[in-house]
């Protein structure tokens, strides 16, 4: 193989590692906009008040809604042996919760939400949409 050759191979793969990196970096800074604009909107939770509890078992959410204020807590546990991805908003046009648009639950795991957006949200799992909640918060 001519120097040539090997240098132009080189340069391909360095453009191609380089467009990787900031393709990866941009992905990361849009994931986290959402939780910048949302902490530039609403004033940070100083301490937690309340703590609430949502279990995915049997296919379906406990309890189905949650009532809740501003700075409380809300822990989504899947008990499921079925692993859920679960996400914020309607199903297929998903929205940021205190940073998180969806998140893999396998059983046993939890998501925690600190709850700083007034308003009522849905919650699913993005696979089987049966297992959906809602939580408002005041």
């Amino acid at each position: 193989m001519s120097l040539g050759k090997m240098l132009k191979i080189g340069l391909v793969a360095t453009a191609t590692l380089g467009l990787m990196a900031v393709t990866i970096a941009g992905a990361i800074w849009v994931s986290h906009a959402e939780r910048r604009k949302a902490a530039a909107v609403f004033p940070k939770c100083e301490s937690v008040h309340s703590v609430h509890k949502a279990v995915i078992e049997d296919n379906r959410v406990v309890p189905e809604h949650t009532e809740a204020k501003r700075c409380d807590t809300l822990t989504i546990t899947n008990l499921d042996d079925t692993a859920r991805f679960v996400a914020f908003g309607e199903h297929d046009r998903h929205v940021a919760y205190d940073g998180v648009y969806e998140k893999y639950l396998s059983n046993g795991s939890s998501l925690k939400v600190t709850l700083i957006q007034p308003g009522t949200f849905k919650f699913h799992d993005h696979i089987e949409d049966k297992a959906q909640g809602t939580f408002t918060v005041r």
